[in-house]
């Protein structure tokens, strides 16, 4: 068969497509663990964080005098090149694959191997120069190269994440501005509460968001903190003395950032609590900006039967049965992705939860829920500031008239007629079913122009207090 090769393991030879630049270990796992949408190809992010560890520790070995010049070399540029997006479509692995990350790894050490080979002049496959065990994966085991890049690939794709949340602030301060003199009814339990400026509502999702930024930023940094080093369960056996200072230096010098082994190792190696938090702030995010698309979904129901204080942009029909109907539908996605995150989230928790005495084997769904929920919210985040919130508007004259003909003007107007006049109106107006504000004005108590005074005026007590 001239378009196959025979590559052999402690379980028997297998053929392989000739061209490929996978081995016996990898083929074995993509029979065993076809079972996704998602590949390790598929995520670029976990690629390069594997590919620049194997690299680091091809420089370290050689620096230490463990690894020729020539074998490190050629593992350093084939990993450069995976860094660079070449071959992703040989990393066929299942994104959830049972065997703890081994596959994963034996699937990157085999290309690098066979890659490497074919940079040296010789074929895929003839492992006596570069073997994917004995020569790119030395020093190195799954148990700490495997959690290592997920916290790397998280550290980079998690800033995609960071950017755009802050540009769902910017267009939410945006819209405060722009709000600043909107009055409305302030609402709790869906009943009226005081008034407030529709503003403020909008400064609130703001600074909300801009939280959830600080918080996420800070959690990010520690996924700087590695496993790297501690092999298969934290001693470092099988890495020769020097390797752990020398793979970080150059994994320093690689990423940019200051990666750095955990303070315990044995902690590093049996815990992934990191990756529960992170993925608990990412979760958090995606309700904070839930429960937003929710409020924006009430406040747009439209004017004839619900409150219509806010136009959303009308970005496609809403029926294919009613004419002229518009529906949410940004809002309505945003509030789906949460859900979405949320499944992830839970999942992240019980494999974290999982772990098994000196490691956690459940680090693939943790990679594919976690590295999910931050494309859905890098996805979906920007599509909501751009085509939803950049260019909402505000009913006014509708807003203002749901204030005045609500009851939450009841203590905005002590001040003035008094305390028992106020309760006389508010008894008068459940009586006769009317508005009291429409009561005061029968009365002459008050003028629209009073009402509206008074209501913007208790809209700054809580800026005062500031």
């Amino acid at each position: 068969m001239p378009n196959t090769r025979t590559e052999t393991d402690s379980l028997g030879s297998r053929r392989l497509p000739s061209g490929a630049l996978y081995g016996v270990a990898t083929l074995r796992g993509q029979e065993n663990f076809n079972i996704s949408f998602r590949k390790l190809g598929d995520a670029p992010e976990l690629l390069r964080a594997l590919a620049r560890i194997k690299r680091a520790a091809a420089a370290a070995n050689r620096d230490i005098g463990v690894l020729p010049a020539d074998i490190a070399g050629a593992i350093e540029d084939a990993a450069v090149e995976i860094e660079s997006g070449l071959h992703a479509d040989q990393f066929v692995i299942d994104m959830l694959e049972g065997s703890g990350g081994t596959s994963t790894n034996m699937n990157m050490n085999e290309v690098i191997a066979n890659r490497a080979l074919q940079l040296l002049g010789d074929e895929p496959g003839q492992w006596e120069r570069i073997h994917p065990n004995d020569h790119v994966n030395m020093g190195q085991s799954t148990n700490d190269v495997v959690p290592a890049a997920i916290k790397l690939a998280i550290y980079e794709k998690s800033q995609t994440l960071i950017t755009v949340l802050s540009r769902l602030a910017a267009a939410l301060e945006s819209r405060a501005q722009h709000f600043d003199d909107v009055l409305r009814v302030g609402r709790t339990c869906l009943q009226a509460a005081q008034p407030m400026r529709l503003g403020q509502a909008f400064g609130g999702y703001a600074a909300a968001i801009r939280r959830l930024v600080e918080k996420l930023a800070a959690l990010r940094d520690d996924m700087l903190f590695l496993p790297l080093g501690g092999t298969a369960i934290g001693t470092g056996l099988g890495a020769a003395p020097g390797y752990r200072d020398a793979v970080y230096r150059h994994l320093r010098d690689i990423i940019g950032d200051d990666v750095r082994p955990g303070e315990n190792m044995f902690d590093a190696m049996q815990n992934a609590d990191g990756f529960a938090r992170i993925s608990s702030e990412i979760r958090i995010c995606a309700e904070v900006i839930g429960k937003i698309a929710s409020d924006l979904i009430v406040l747009s129901s439209d004017a004839n039967s619900g409150l219509g204080e806010l136009r959303l942009p009308a970005v496609q029909p809403g029926s294919s049965i009613m004419p002229g109907k518009i529906n949410p539908v940004l809002p309505m996605m945003m509030q789906q992705v949460a859900f979405a995150v949320i499944g992830n989230d839970t999942t992240v928790s019980l494999a974290c939860l999982h772990g098994q005495l000196e490691i956690n084997h459940f680090e693939p769904v943790i990679a594919f829920r976690l590295l999910d929920s931050i494309d859905l919210l890098s996805k979906s985040v920007p599509i909501l500031a751009e085509r939803c919130i950049a260019t909402l508007e505000a009913d006014i004259d509708r807003s203002l008239e749901n204030l005045i003909q609500s009851p939450a003007l009841a203590t905005v107007f002590v001040p003035k007629l008094g305390y028992a006049a106020v309760s006389k109106l508010v008894r008068a107006s459940v009586a006769e079913g009317r508005p009291f504000t429409e009561l005061a004005l029968k009365r002459g108590l008050l003028t629209r122009e009073d009402i509206i005074e008074l209501a913007r005026a208790s809209t700054s007590f809580s800026d005062e207090i500031a």
